[in-house]
């Protein structure tokens, strides 16, 4: 959950992490140069390439531009994790991004050469990732070299292309040989195919709308364009021819199923062609999978495509016609299938049996003596004779046939003994004669025993004129005779007797009798209408709830026995009897305060009901706030009870939202209240403090009569981390600049480390709606410990990446005052992985103006042109003096690999500027990125740096290093580059000659010709320092003209 979202506040109690987190990058190009920085082909390389995929599939209309920088990076080596993603991109652009056709077109026509190459490499992962990118652009590219006539080179590439892939579908020798190569050839053979048929339907109109349709095909090529029409339409020919074939002599499955797949498209798309596809599949059937041997299992998947496929047609009206045909096909295919099916359920059958009668009848003897012996002893310890009840294990026969049920019970017959069967014949005839519960009716007529069936038992009629008639003469009795009148009642005089006394505990019963009466007829009256605005005046208790008014005063004239009475009674349902205690509690004010009551009756009922009721408080009831703002008077005390209940993260909500209230509606304890809340604003629970601040802050808004109290709270909490020795003049206060107020809390102790974020969240949370508040985080920043500048920057960045680059946010990064660099650079790091360009202008702006320190380069240096990067270059390879700036400067390599190759920034890495040492620590930032550095990559630009017209003091430590990394360079170093320097006379300068005496010998004898090519005095100089090379010169020199001269001159021999 984070302070700067608009979250549910309940979801602070679901926070398990202690400190705040940026989110990845959300600029595209930002993730990615994230990404490449990363260590070649790590988890967390991967993590970050997909990440950055994410955001392109988010903002497609950036590929466009990333794509062509990328494609000379995947060319070359071998498979890596960025060659994936480029191609995963690549198809993303051309295929599924949605952009503009033209956009499309031009990305394809660019890609064309590289996928070409691609195409032609030995990696079977990168060819079955090429093809598909290539079967989406084959219908880009055959409309553009059907209407039009583009270079020759895109025409050459598009039909080299298309002959590789066809290969590799029909040729049986294509090679690489892979089934998933030829799997994903056949879905472009398929676009192949479409394209060169024409499209013809029913509607007459469609040829008419053909040409701008976007089924390409070959009514589309024009006169002038690149294409044949007839050459094309042959081409679909011999395609169509092969696609049958290899649909019947195919073999493997894996082949079969997109072979199968693209048949219905073909035949969707083009009708002229339904009637090939049509007859191809009813006339399937698996004989060359049987002929190779293939599995049941696999024989049953291919077939089940193929109906897959059938059916599909079927549900395709304009084929319609074929449904005859196509229905036999499946009729067929079914019976097929079920006689397979048969088949080889009688062949695992037989091979069972085959099994069983194979076995070798030592062995089954012995099997026999041992664990079978074991087992059949204890099935025969378990027979025994019957109680002929017919009771046994029950078996459903009815899926059985009747031969099947007939050979079962014979068999179980036969293995009973005679003894045993007759035993159990004999129980089961004793049982019916018996006429036992345990009998068995329906064995009766088998056995010959005639049962006896109960008969059932009528029910007596009763004739209603056999009836007694002693109730009918009751009838016909005479009246009774009248009583003697009695003489007149008169009063005496009657004193009622004194009432018993009751117990205590029986006048509380009582008590509370009366009260729940009272409650039940009240809240009878709940269903009544409300009055009327009109009818009568607005009262706290409506006409229809007199009777709480009535039980409130009840309550209020007696002993305190009475108001305990009253309390149990609210506090058993507080929920729906608040309303109650609050005139209740109301009445016992306004007495108190008339001196009807004793003092001190209203405060200790409010306690009593709310110190009972907090243990049973849900987090999200609301009845408690309620109650609370309608009581007469709210007591220090109880704001008390409620910041205790906000430090209880099960029940914190309930407590600041009636904190919160008593702020907003109750003046009078608004200064108690708001100082409460504000203080756990800085709670050491992050949990109970975050659940404080977004309570507070995202509540009252700047127009709110809290938020002065609001922010003199948070900067003086904030002014409490400035260090008071601090005194420099980098960090002095400007005239007339005063530093806040420090507050004290009592969950602050002094500060440290360990408590910043306690003191920085509150004013973090309020500058994300009152951006001035950044002035004073700025200001106050130079006035900090180190380790707590660091601290405050960590914190601090999750608001920053929420804000964005604002208009208040740039004018502070303008202007941000002196001191504040580090935290600055941090920011600008955030912000360009937005992708914000009011932020690279104004970083290019302050570049230009002031005397920054070069890591403010980094954050910007993707989007700078290649002039202005190797203007900047030496200032961020002097960062390599930090032993911890070494990511960052590989980052910014990264970043500027958008705007360079990798050639060009090896050049610029050895012009002069930087120091010495920290260039060839750079050098060698560019060999771990070995997935950008390749051979070819390093071979370029040696041979570049060579023509320069100053060899740089680097250049031969770097080629040494190059022939080290890359041993197969050994010869391209000694034919082309050491001719090279000996040309420019590398021996005048000292630094370099060591050098190259050194790679002499290194690449030896590679380097023989181009040692040759020395000054004789030279040539004498290095066989001085590096006697090895003396015996190879010598043999290389034997088979020269003239060699014994110069052999003698050079080597001193005769």
């Amino acid at each position: 959950m984070s302070l700067y979202a608009d979250d549910d506040p309940t979801k602070a109690l679901q926070l398990t992490d202690e400190q705040p987190t940026l989110q990845p990058p959300t600029d595209p190009q930002q993730a990615l140069n994230a990404a490449l920085a990363l260590d070649s082909e790590s988890p967390e390389q991967q993590e970050g390439l997909q990440n950055a995929a994410q955001r392109f599939e988010e903002h497609p209309e950036r590929l466009p531009e990333v794509i062509p920088r990328l494609l000379g990076l995947i060319t070359e080596g071998g498979d890596s994790l960025l060659r994936f993603w480029t191609l995963d991109m690549i198809a993303l652009t051309v295929g599924r991004s949605g952009l503009m056709l033209d956009v499309k077109l031009h990305v394809a026509q660019y890609c064309l050469t590289a996928l070409n190459k691609l195409l032609h490499s030995d990696s079977v992962p990168t060819i079955k990732a090429v093809i598909p990118i290539l079967s989406t652009i084959y219908p880009i590219l055959f409309r553009l070299l059907a209407t039009s006539r583009p270079s020759q080179q895109v025409l050459d590439l598009f039909n080299v292309a298309k002959s590789k892939i066809i290969s590799f579908a029909l040729d049986p020798n294509a090679r690489p040989f892979n089934v998933g190569i030829k799997a994903v050839a056949w879905k472009f053979v398929q676009r192949v195919l479409l394209a060169a048929t024409r499209a013809a339907g029913s509607d007459p109109r469609l040829p008419q709308r053909g040409a701008g349709s976007n089924d390409v095909n070959v009514s589309h090529i024009v006169p002038n364009g690149c294409l044949s029409a007839s050459d094309i339409e042959k081409e679909g020919t011999l395609l169509q021819t092969q696609l049958v074939t290899h649909l019947y002599s195919s073999s493997e499955p894996a082949i079969l199923h997109p072979l199968i797949n693209t048949l219905p498209a073909i035949a969707k798309m083009r009708p002229t062609l339904a009637p090939l596809v049509v007859h191809s599949l009813a006339s399937w059937t698996p004989s060359a999978l049987v002929a190779a041997g293939r599995s049941a299992m696999e024989i049953r998947a291919v077939d089940k495509t193929v109906r897959i496929a059938i059916s599909h047609l079927l549900r395709h009206p304009p084929l319609s016609a074929h449904a005859a045909q196509l229905n036999d096909a499946l009729v067929r295919q079914k019976a097929r299938m079920e006689a397979a099916f048969i088949g080889e359920a009688l062949a695992r059958k037989e091979r069972r049996q085959n099994l069983k009668h194979t076995i070798d009848p030592e062995t089954a003897f012995e099997a026999e003596s041992s664990e079978q012996a074991a087992k059949r002893a204890r099935l025969d310890g378990l027979v025994g004779v019957g109680s002929g009840m017919g009771k046994g294990p029950e078996i459903d026969v009815s899926g059985m046939r009747l031969e099947e049920v007939v050979e079962v019970v014979l068999s179980s017959l036969r293995s009973v003994s005679l003894e045993l069967l007759t035993g159990t014949i004999e129980n089961a005839k004793r049982a019916l004669q018996e006429n036992s519960t345990d009998a068995q009716p329906l064995l009766a007529a088998a056995l010959g025993v005639s049962s006896i069936v109960k008969e059932e038992e009528e029910e007596e009629i009763l004739n209603p004129l056999d009836m007694e008639d002693d109730d009918d003469d009751l009838l016909m009795d005479g009246p009774e005779p009248l009583m003697e009148e009695e003489e007149p009642t008169s009063f005496t005089d009657f004193v009622l007797p004194a009432p018993e006394p009751l117990e205590p505990s029986d006048k509380e019963f009582i008590f509370s009798d009366t009260i729940e009466r009272i409650w039940q007829t009240g809240a009878d009256l709940a269903s009544l209408p409300d009055p009327k605005d009109s009818d009568a005046t607005k009262l706290a208790v409506k006409p229809k709830e007199m009777w709480m008014l009535l039980l409130a005063r009840l309550a209020t004239r007696g002993a305190d026995v009475k108001r305990k009475v009253i309390c149990d009674f609210i506090i058993a349902d507080f929920a729906n009897r608040s309303k109650f205690a609050s005139v209740w509690l109301n009445e016992e004010w306004y007495n108190e305060k008339i001196g009807v009551s004793s003092p001190g009756q209203y405060l200790s009922n409010l306690e009593a009901i709310v110190t009972a009721y907090l243990p049973k408080v849900d987090s999200k009831d609301k009845s408690l706030s309620t109650f609370i703002l309608t009581l007469p008077a709210i007591p220090p005390s109880l704001i008390s009870t409620l910041e205790t209940i906000c430090q209880e993260p099960e029940r914190a909500l309930v407590g600041f939202l009636a904190l919160r209230d008593i702020v907003e509606v109750r003046p009078p304890v608004r200064p108690q209240a708001l100082q409460t809340l504000l203080e756990l604003c800085t709670h050491p629970d992050r949990k109970i403090r975050v659940m404080a601040i977004i309570t507070t802050v995202r509540r009252w808004g700047n127009d709110s009569p809290m938020m002065p109290f609001l922010t003199k709270y948070a900067l003086g909490v904030l002014w409490r981390l400035a260090n008071d020795g601090v005194k420099s003049e980098d960090v002095d206060m400007e005239e007339g600049e005063q530093a806040d107020e420090k507050i004290q809390s009592k969950f602050l102790g002094e500060p440290n480390v360990d408590n910043v974020q306690q003191h920085v969240e509150l004013a973090f949370a309020l500058a994300k709606r009152k951006q001035d508040l950044l002035d004073d985080i700025f200001r106050l920043y130079p006035r900090l410990e180190p380790a707590v500048q660091d601290v405050v920057e960590a914190q601090l960045m999750p608001l920053i990446q929420s804000l964005g680059a604002t208009e208040k946010l740039l004018e502070i990064l303008r202007k941000f005052p002196n001191g504040a660099d580090k935290l600055v650079m941090r920011v600008v790091g955030v912000l360009s992985a937005e992708g914000s360009k009011t932020l690279v202008t104004l970083m290019k702006t302050l570049l230009s103006e002031r005397d920054l320190d070069p890591r403010f380069v980094i954050p910007i240096v993707g989007d700078l042109d290649k002039a202005e990067i190797e203007k900047q270059l030496p200032r961020i390879v002097s960062l390599l003096g930090d032993v911890n700036s070494k990511d960052m400067v590989k980052t910014a390599f990264a970043s500027m690999l958008q705007k360079m190759t990798p050639s060009d920034l090896m050049v610029a890495l050895h012009q002069e500027g930087a120091p010495l040492k920290l260039t060839i620590e750079a050098i060698g930032i560019c060999f771990s990125m070995t997935t950008v550095f390749r051979s070819d990559v390093l071979a370029n630009a040696m041979s570049r740096i060579a023509d320069l017209s100053t060899i740089p003091l680097i250049f031969v430590r770097t080629i040494i290093q190059v022939v080290t990394t890359y041993k197969s360079l050994a010869p391209f170093i000694a034919n082309h580059i050491l001719p090279k320097l000996v040309t420019k006379k590398i021996w005048e300068i000292p630094q370099l000659w060591d050098g190259f005496i050194m790679l002499a010998k290194r690449i030896a004898p590679a380097s023989f010709g181009a040692l040759l090519q020395l000054p004789k005095e030279q040539l004498k100089e290095v066989v001085e320092k590096q006697p090895g090379l003396k015996s190879g010169l010598k043999g290389f020199l034997a088979n020269k003209p003239g060699s014994k001269a110069a052999m003698a001159e050079i080597f001193g021999d005769d």
